[in-house]
């Protein structure tokens, strides 16, 4: 009889939550979706990174499974309440307290299930559609199938249930503290505006205000690791301070009854926000930091997404690209490799020149935002750290000219008493008129400056460090070869088999281990932790986040592992952002809808008194808009100025193109999008439930 009881209740439920119901098939769709990525086979003999996107979105997935447990205990606690007379009549009846508790979780479980049944379903098409996208990433062609991975099935279901083990935990003792006359009780609590301490409440949202200001000042100045973890918890209680601090200032405006208060449905509608805010408060911070993280989830993926192909044409734009700190090396061993995989269609070796200078070293030391080194002592001579080199770094004109003709750029022409810059485009901001005043002395001449150029020209160390300055030939004949680098242009894909048969032959040439001699070695106690070399460059310039420094590039291969590694964080961040909005809509419209049935009286009173339906649906859409917009307007507010800033500085440091207001405004966007619909489905089923009948019971 219970198992007949609970699936028809189930059936009632899955009508009544419909969009709790929608959301939880949602979750089990981007779980199974997402899950798929870590078990592909095609992704694993793609990069050998792999590993790294399994990592994240393992990461991602413990939080997503806390949060969709919460939801999932929320709803829980919030159907009881609904549904607390039905379950006290079972107790009257004759029901034990643990055959109800028992009862209630099979409801629960069973809900969950059909929504996993269809969300697998539903899965399988997002799955094609993250995979196209992760393949176009990649600009590999994608061909639609259907990949049914055991694991994958197993991860997703051991997930998705262990979220309803998280929340439904607590319910046997839950059932076992109620009593008849409490359950009886629990669904006549009307929404009321009780006062208390509600100065004190305003107060504390004035200093909740003053912290967050105080860490985004903390911010700007930069902070400890252990400080910064400090700051983030206040953070969060700040934002539960602000919620609660809301309501009181809501309160307080309801009980001053000024004169606006009784302009046409203002009394109304702040008598409706008022009772459900102040009730709601926690849930409403709670509601707040999930839709921060949204947006500053979001915002961060964009960021990273877009600039990867911009850091890697500028880190390793030529096919091969090699670094001998040798001066005067041929690479034909190198060459040699090279020719027994792909057709070498140009090539050019080169040397790069030093005349003991270091006066463009000092100009960048002390121009460049991105510097992090201390570069002069106290009495203002010059140290070279691992960002520049000791000394300026010069090119020939001849072979400059011939590595941007590999590049597809037009050659460059100077006279015979000028120089050409050449360096990255975030690092030409920084720079004022004055570097046209900056000359070099070089052959025994004084060289001007004749133009800047900031096309990707692989400057983490091989073609300089940030900067290469370009000088007529003869110039070049009077100095010293610093080092030597070789480029070329392939026919053909660079594959990983070749970059690592160039690793070994590079390193090994200059009496250097690779990784897995090194490891073996280790392994075995022959040498020492310390005793492994990375390159052989003696700078890496100053770029951050996203940084490429190595003797050597083949660029198909390194640039499919950087987008790997990148896409393994942008991924995971895009998907606890769509989880969190989803939670975050889920609760706010689920609480409306459930409430619509004690408003249809309260309703039907406004339309008595005179109010025509197109003005109550115009308030039911006020009424909704505001309960939306409270969690929704604090989180913009705090996370734009969070965004805007790491956008800014994100750009800076990086020469990615737009700014942090562009990327804010992107991710907003895209959380409006689920919000809109949501909230569209929240007011035309609203609005149904008002309109039909009145309740028996008008309270």
């Amino acid at each position: 009889m219970l198992n007949k009881l609970a699936l028809r209740n189930v059936k009632r439920s899955m009508r009544d939550y419909l969009v709790y119901l929608i959301t939880m098939i949602a979750v089990a769709a981007m779980m199974f979706a997402f899950n798929s990525l870590i078990f592909s086979k095609d992704i694993q003999e793609m990069c050998s990174e792999a590993m790294v996107l399994g990592a994240m979105l393992g990461m991602a997935t413990f939080f997503i499974v806390l949060i969709v447990a919460w939801l999932i205990n929320y709803m829980a606690r919030f159907m009881l309440e609904k549904r607390s007379r039905e379950f006290a009549t079972y107790l009257l009846i004759g029901l034990k307290k643990k055959e109800l508790s028992r009862l209630y979780m099979k409801e629960n479980l069973l809900i969950g299930t059909v929504a996993l049944i269809l969300g697998i379903g539903l899965g399988t098409l997002l799955q094609q559609i993250i995979m196209t996208v992760f393949y176009s990433i990649f600009s590999e062609d994608y061909h639609l199938r259907i990949q049914m991975n055991g694991w994958c099935l197993f991860m997703t279901v051991c997930c998705y249930y262990a979220c309803y083990l998280f929340a439904l935990r607590r319910n046997r003792k839950m059932f076992k503290k109620m009593t008849i006359a409490e359950l009886l009780r629990m669904d006549r609590k009307n929404d009321e505006i009780k006062p208390g301490h509600e100065k004190i409440k305003q107060w504390l949202f004035l200093f909740a205000v003053a912290y967050i200001l105080v860490v985004y000042v903390m911010m700007v100045r930069g902070c400890s690791v252990l400080m910064a973890l400090i700051l983030m918890a206040g953070f969060v209680a700040a934002v539960y301070l602000l919620s609660a601090g809301f309501s009181a200032f809501i309160v307080c405006r309801v009980q001053k009854k000024g004169k606006g208060m009784y302009r046409k449905e203002r009394i109304f509608l702040y008598r409706q926000l008022s009772s459900k805010v102040r009730t709601m408060r926690f849930t409403m911070g709670t509601l707040t930091i999930l839709l921060i993280c949204a947006l500053l989830g979001s915002s961060f993926a964009l960021m990273f997404a877009r600039y990867q192909n911009q850091a890697i044409d500028y880190g390793m734009p030529f096919d091969v690209i090699i670094h001998s700190s040798t001066p005067g090396d041929d690479f034909a061993e190198e060459i040699s490799v090279i020719k027994s995989y792909n057709p070498i269609l140009e090539q050019r070796t080169y040397q790069i020149y030093e005349n003991g200078s270091q006066d463009m070293n000092r100009y960048y030391a002390s121009h460049v935002s991105s510097v992090m080194e201390k570069h002069a002592d106290g009495e203002g001579n010059f140290i070279p750290g691992r960002e520049y080199y000791t000394y300026d770094t010069y090119m020939k004109l001849s072979d400059y000219n011939a590595l941007r003709q590999m590049l597809g750029e037009k050659p460059v022409t100077l006279e015979e008493d000028e120089y050409a810059l050449q360096t990255k485009s975030r690092i030409k901001k920084d720079f004022g008129e004055d570097i046209y005043s900056q000359q070099v002395q070089a052959g025994g001449k004084t060289l001007t400056l004749s133009a800047v150029y900031t096309a990707g020209f692989s400057q983490n160390g091989i073609n300089g460090a940030d900067y290469l300055i370009i000088v007529p030939d003869e110039i070049c004949d009077g100095m010293q070869a610093y080092y030597s680098a070789y480029a070329a242009d392939i026919e053909g894909e660079g594959t990983v088999e070749l970059r690592d048969a160039l690793d070994e032959a590079h390193r090994h040439k200059h009496g250097l281990m690779t990784y897995d001699e090194y490891e073996a070695a280790w392994t075995a106690g022959e040498i020492g932790e310390d005793e492994w070399q990375d390159d052989t460059l003696e700078a890496g310039g100053t770029d951050e986040m996203i940084v490429m420094i190595a003797d050597l590039f083949v660029h198909d291969a390194d640039a499919a592992e950087l987008k790997f590694v990148v896409t393994s964080v942008t991924f995971p961040l895009e998907y606890i952002a769509l989880i969190f909005v989803f939670v975050a809509v889920t609760i706010l419209a689920v609480q409306q809808l459930s409430d619509s049935g004690k408003y249809r009286f309260r309703y039907d009173v406004l339309k008595k008194l005179g109010m025509k339906r197109q003005e109550v649906d115009r308030v039911i859409f006020r009424q909704l808009a505001m309960f939306y917009l409270v969690p929704a307007v604090a989180a913009a507010v705090i996370s734009s100025v969070i965004v805007i800033y790491a956008g800014n500085a994100f750009v800076r440091m990086t020469g990615a193109y737009g700014n942090g207001l562009y990327y804010f405004a992107i991710s907003l966007l895209i959380c409006a999008g689920v919000y809109v619909i949501y909230f569209a489905a929240t007011y035309l089923g609203f609005k149904r439930n008002v309109e039909s009948a009145a309740p028996k019971n008008k309270y």
